[in-house]
């Protein structure tokens, strides 16, 4: 099994659960802007949106709209952590927030709680997809990206899944493989290109690590 057969599965199974990703990703931040209306300050707590954000899009998971084939796991009592799981394809999905405006490209390094590290730390080849296959790692490991882009007074909403290839170093680039832009209509975007194409070869995108999970207490 080459990464490029890999790429080509996880792109099928992230492009069949899009549109029930990008709805919970519509519903949550929906609910956290009705919750947080007429909260006096709000200004004063830029965390709460994400937060409350997090929790809507896993309750709305949770209550019957996750994507065909996955289930809700994670801790909630962990700031509200959320992974969807496919349990047939053995793939895993961890939501995080990125925060672009502080770093370019938003995926968050794994800070230095050694279980976060060993998450983002993507190992080939892995018994996933194809299970049958005798293979080192048990369960392939995404990170499912949401963010809300201001522009001109308006939020511009925002989902992708990436695969890391390492745990990254703040200030540096994270290492990718994979990153699918989630359309809002339904379907994906590949953003990579690897050597050998005529296009750019950059598999790297930026890093943040605050605000997602609170923090390496809260894993």
């Amino acid at each position: 099994m080459t990464r490029e057969d890999v790429r080509r599965a996880v792109k099928g199974y992230a492009d069949s659960a899009s549109v029930a990703l990008w709805e919970g990703l519509a519903a949550g931040i929906a609910e956290a802007e009705a919750t947080l209306r007429g909260l006096p300050h709000r200004s004063d707590y830029p965390f709460a949106l994400p937060l409350l954000a997090r929790m809507h899009m896993r309750n709305y998971w949770i209550d019957g709209g996750a994507p065909a084939g996955w289930v809700v796991g994670g801790n909630p009592r962990l700031m509200g952590q959320t992974l969807l799981l496919h349990k047939e394809a053995n793939i895993e999905m961890r939501l995080l927030k990125e925060r672009r405006r502080t770093y370019p490209g938003g995926v968050p390094v794994a800070g230095t709680n050694a279980e976060r590290r060993q998450y983002w730390q993507a190992m080939l080849p892995f018994n996933s997809v194809f299970p049958n296959e005798s293979l080192v790692e048990d369960r392939l490991r995404l990170l499912l990206l949401w963010d809300r882009v201001m522009s001109g007074g308006e939020g511009r909403l925002t989902l992708r899944i990436v695969r890391t290839l390492g745990p990254g170093i703040y200030g540096q680039r994270v290492p990718l493989d994979m990153n699918y832009e989630i359309k809002q209509h339904g379907g994906i975007f590949d953003h990579l290109r690897f050597p050998g194409d005529p296009q750019d070869d950059d598999l790297f995108a930026d890093i943040d690590w605050q605000e997602n999970e609170g923090d390496d207490l809260a894993q």
